[in-house]
């Protein structure tokens, strides 16, 4: 399930063919155990390259709906996913996903 409130952001993402940098720190819309509104859009967006996600409170489900989606996207080139309640087995996920991709993914401290 998406949050509601994401769900204009989420649409013009999915179109998107112009905003390659997107910062989204701090704004702290995650709920535990929900499928992330962003994850499922970096499925689809070809045009963002950079990502700031940092301090959203993500937890585990989204750890791991943000690696599943990594391991499709192919331009997005930096990832921060700075201050979360990520714990060790999503953030392996997440490497994992990124796998060989150039770019940074990082940010993984609290």
């Amino acid at each position: 399930m998406l949050w509601p409130e994401a769900q204009p952001l989420t649409d013009t993402l999915r179109v998107n063919s112009t905003l390659t940098s997107l910062d989204l720190r701090s704004n702290k819309h995650s709920e535990q155990g929900r499928d992330w509104a962003i994850a499922e859009t970096l499925r689809v967006n070809t045009t963002l390259t950079e990502l700031n996600l940092a301090s959203n409170r993500l937890g585990e489900g989204e750890g791991r709906s943000i690696a599943e989606a990594l391991r499709v996207n192919t331009t997005l080139m930096s990832l921060d996913l700075g201050w979360h309640d990520l714990g060790q087995a999503e953030v392996s996920a997440l490497v994992q996903a990124w796998g060989s991709k150039e770019g940074v993914i990082g940010g993984f401290g609290r």
